[in-house]
């Protein structure tokens, strides 16, 4: 192997495993929607502190982490058997029955630096003799570091991989498009929220972005068209990928892609790429015994242009194969050596398949999530929730629904027992808070039976953070 090629490898290698850590977005887990005195669920919905007693409070130094797919490791990777009892082996084939026609994996993660909110209670005063009413409202602030994104690919991608295009020669076959929309970017985000009537809060958070690292690819796939008639395999091919941030992309005198690096990290923290969002919460107080509530959040995009590198390809080649017919008499006027003929061949096929390098800037909007909760209050300090969310990307999208028992022991203690459908997979997840006076400690985790066996995880998640919380007096 020489050293040109083991460079092409370190390239992709850092490209690949830069994607596995930047490919996440952030997701706090469900086991927290309808727990108590909890102020990490503010993320599903900016008003769903009303169920709760806490008045003020300040979150810092939390964290999120979790991964999504709809397959399981095991599906991929086995044991092996025989002589190979002692290894661990790929199982492709196995791998490409468990697929779906459209799949996706997430590497999910976000980092709370700090966030802090209070709520003004109702009041009364009087305007000229008439008794007027303030109703309450509530104001918050909050700076997070996040990652939002994921991979998403069609089963004729495995296909084509696993068992070439013998079986597909005589149809029209296309791997579909493989979809990367991943972002690295700063948040800040203010709130207000405030009780429209004895039953109704509404409230509204306006985030500013900014931009670290963007990953994106709206375009990435190959045809194959068999002309039996003509002997002719008709290739297809289209590329757009387009990267904000430290990763270079090195071009060979063919415009093919000689190289990838990667450049200083500092990068991802730059503040060149501004975008917004916005969430939008209702909560609304059906009776004593049932609180409903809706949400839309991360209704927003990101402009990426500080060093932005486009990479462009669409080209459909007519492959008839080497013709060797000239190279049988090595004494004919126009002879031509085998060698000579693939090097024609190779020449051809790489200016056919040459990409174009551009330094646009370009927006990409924010994958975002609709949900929506029902609680229904069975004792003071114990209720059954139930919640449906919606994650939509550009590329692809998720529904989950969540089940949770929710109880509270004097303030101290809350544990919400949950489980969750995800697909047509069952997880299980809990999340839990501690409060020594004002302060409190709370973790959530997803999938336990993953936790157990971690090939078989679909959900694997953990969220772990602390609040100061007031004035949260002890209930008796």
């Amino acid at each position: 192997m020489n050293n040109r090629t083991l460079h092409f490898m370190r390239g992709r290698l850092s490209f690949v495993l830069l994607f596995m850590i930047s490919s996440s977005y952030s997701q706090i887990s469900y086991s927290t929607y309808h727990q108590k005195n909890n102020t990490s669920k503010l993320h599903f919905n900016p008003v769903l502190f009303v169920a709760d007693s806490i008045t003020k409070h300040i979150d810092i130094q939390s964290f999120a982490l979790e991964t999504n797919l709809n397959f399981r490791y095991s599906d991929l990777i086995q044991k092996g058997t025989g002589n190979l009892a002692d290894s661990i082996v790929l199982d492709f084939n196995r791998f490409r029955k468990a697929l779906g026609n459209k799949n996706y994996l997430d590497i999910s993660g976000e980092v709370l630096l700090v966030q802090f909110g209070f709520v003004r209670t109702a009041n009364e005063y009087k305007v000229d003799n008439e008794i007027k009413i303030q109703r309450s409202s509530y104001f918050g602030f909050g700076i997070r570091q996040r990652v939002t994104g994921g991979l998403s690919f069609d089963k004729n991608y495995v296909e084509l991989l696993t068992q070439g295009n013998a079986p597909f020669y005589d149809q029209d076959f296309s791997t579909g498009h493989a979809r990367i929309n991943s972002s690295v970017y700063s948040e800040l985000g203010a709130t207000y929220a405030r009780e429209i009537d004895d039953k109704l809060w509404a409230g509204l958070r306006l985030k500013y972005l900014l931009g670290g690292l963007n990953i994106t690819t709206n375009k990435f796939a190959l045809s194959l068209r068999g002309i039996e008639s003509d002997n002719t395999l008709e290739i297809g091919a289209e590329a757009d990928i387009r990267v904000s941030g430290p990763i270079e992309f090195t071009l060979d005198t063919y415009d093919l892609i000689d190289d990838i690096s990667i450049g200083s990290p500092d990068q991802i923290f730059s503040t060149d790429n501004p975008g917004y969002a916005v969430d939008l919460g209702l909560v609304y107080t059906v009776s004593p015994k049932l609180v409903l509530s809706a949400a839309v959040t991360d209704i927003g995009e990101i402009r990426w242009k500080n060093d932005v590198k486009q990479l462009t390809l669409e080209t459909t080649y007519r492959y008839t194969g080497a013709d060797f017919s000239d190279s049988i008499d090595d004494q004919a006027d126009n002879y031509k050596s085998p060698e000579d003929v693939l090097d024609e061949l190779k020449e051809d096929i790489k200016n056919e398949f040459s990409f174009q390098l551009t330094e646009d800037s370009y927006t990409e909007k924010l994958p975002y999530t609709i949900s929506m909760g029902a609680e229904f209050r069975l004792l003071k300090n114990l209720d059954f929730g139930a919640m449906y969310a919606h994650y939509a990307s550009p590329y692809y999208k998720r529904d989950t629904y969540a089940f949770s028992a929710n109880l509270g022991i004097r303030n101290a203690l809350s544990l919400s027992p949950t489980m969750m459908f995800v697909g047509g997979d069952t997880v299980w997840a809990c999340a839990a808070a501690f409060r020594f006076g004002p302060l409190q400690f709370h973790m959530a985790i997803n999938d336990f039976g993953g936790i157990a066996t971690p090939a078989d995880a679909q959900g694997i998640g953990i969220q772990m953070g602390m609040s100061y919380i007031f004035p949260f007096s002890y209930i008796k």
